[in-house]
């Protein structure tokens, strides 16, 4: 179901946004045209009393213009209590009958006569020359009448109508323009089973150069790294299983051959040799697939490690596994040399590479040596890598050459794979700079 929340929150929002803009434009307005009338009826009273003022004669008087002999006639006529000290001009708004009179002193004043219901007729006020008399102008001769105020009144309900369909109409073009593509994204996206398949049709395509073209581009983007990340968990519980495969097999192998060496102990040790050698081999492929799932979120803390010791433990620990006096294992690493990195996991991964080695190339030795460009790497005698250039995967107890190159690429490190000098399998693994000691000779 496409939600609507958004489809209908704009129009209604613009609606209320032009209502409320219209209402505010047609109030400041209305004030407007009160302060011009007042303007304009302030200078039409003043022309006519200075023209009744004059000494030399005057022309006749306007019937909205009376003349009050004293404060005591306009007290009478208008119902004031007293009459005005300044001689004004003033402002005088009184009922329909003149029984009741306001004078308008300030802002509040004029609020308050807007506000009250029997406040209809409206005056000015003003002294005469000689200080004695009052003018008095009745402005309602020029007012609006009632059936020009409901004629305004209708035509500003109608403007507020006409403003309130404009809005609602640009409401809908707004969600035309805008919801509607983030609506159809959202159904592609309902819509799409097959998205993170390499073949799946682009999301951004066929979509505008706009914000929502941007956002269909940001999902593609996501969508091929989860698709990426999932092929690489693919391939990593297939390197798994591989490489457990093994230890399990040696395992199983050796649990039924023990009832049958029983009683020679001689058969007896080499089958629970056997047995411990797979158990320990496991245990190391269990503690390096632990490193990779971390991905480098969990990278334990680096130290500074002898390159050569690490070295050397793994060749031990490979003549171990694989006893034969005549096969030369070889350490050519400067024993001052120091690299920051986590040991357990530097020995880990040159334990597997030189049991790669060992298992790859039957006959022949294998040498773990450091170059000049900060590089350690692992030569052997066999038959090398392919010359098409496909990593080969190792088959017996190392780990395959993909998850070795991952676990360096979580510790910042480069894998690479070339030929020997003697034309066997080199593997190479480049250090940063910044993890080697300084002050210490690279050879």
């Amino acid at each position: 179901m496409v939600p609507r929340s958004l489809r209908s929150r704009i129009p209604l929002v613009l609606t209320l946004a032009a209502l409320g803009g219209f209402t505010v434009m047609a109030a400041a307005g209305w004030l407007l045209v009160l302060e011009a009338e007042d303007a304009i009826l302030e200078a039409l009273v003043a022309e006519a009393v200075q023209a009744q003022d004059r000494p030399e004669g005057s022309p006749a008087r306007p019937l909205w213009l009376t003349y009050v002999q004293d404060d005591a006639a306009l007290c009478q006529r208008t119902g004031l209590a007293a009459a005005p000290d300044t001689p004004g001009p003033h402002e005088l708004f009184t009922s329909a009958d003149g029984s009741a009179s306001f004078l308008i002193a300030g802002i509040a004043d004029r609020w308050r006569v807007w506000l009250a219901s029997d406040r209809e007729r409206e005056f000015r006020l003003r002294r005469d020359r000689a200080g004695r008399g009052w003018w008095l102008a009745d402005l309602s001769y020029f007012e609006f009448t009632e059936e020009r105020v409901a004629s305004v009144r209708t035509s500003i309900l109608a403007a507020s109508v006409g403003v309130g369909l404009l809005a609602l109409l640009l409401g809908g073009l707004i969600v035309r323009w805008t919801v509607r593509p983030v609506v159809a994204l959202a159904a592609r996206v309902q819509a799409g089973s097959g998205l993170l398949e390499a073949s799946a049709r682009p999301l951004a395509e066929g979509c505008p150069d706009d914000e929502v073209g941007f956002l269909a581009r940001a999902l593609d983007e996501s969508r091929v790294r989860v698709a990426e990340s999932l092929v690489r968990e693919r391939q990593f519980i297939a390197e798994c299983s591989h490489e457990l495969r093994t230890p399990l097999a040696v395992l199983k192998a050796a649990t039924v051959l023990l009832p049958e060496v029983a009683e020679e102990p001689e058969g007896r040790a080499r089958a629970l040799a056997r047995m411990t050698r797979a158990v320990q081999r496991a245990e190391r492929l269990v503690q390096f697939f632990l490193v990779l799932a971390r991905e480098g979120r969990e990278r334990a803390e680096a130290r500074w490690v002898p390159l050569r010791a690490v070295a050397e433990e793994a060749i031990e620990d490979q003549r171990a596994i694989r006893p034969d006096p005549a096969r030369v294992l070889a350490v050519a690493i400067p024993p001052e040399l120091r690299v920051l990195a986590d040991r357990e996991v530097l020995l880990m991964l040159v334990h597997n590479l030189v049991g790669n080695a060992l298992q790859h190339a039957p006959e022949g030795g294998v040498t773990v040596a450091w170059s000049a460009d900060a590089t350690l790497t692992v030569d052997d005698e066999g038959p090398g890598f392919p010359d098409t250039g496909e990593e080969v995967r190792p088959r017996g107890y190392g780990l395959g050459l993909a998850l070795a190159r991952r676990l360096c690429e979580t510790q910042g490190w480069t894998l690479r794979t070339a030929r020997s000098p003697a034309g066997g399998a080199r593997v190479s693994i480049q250090f940063p700079k910044a993890a080697l000691r300084e002050g210490i000779a690279v050879y």
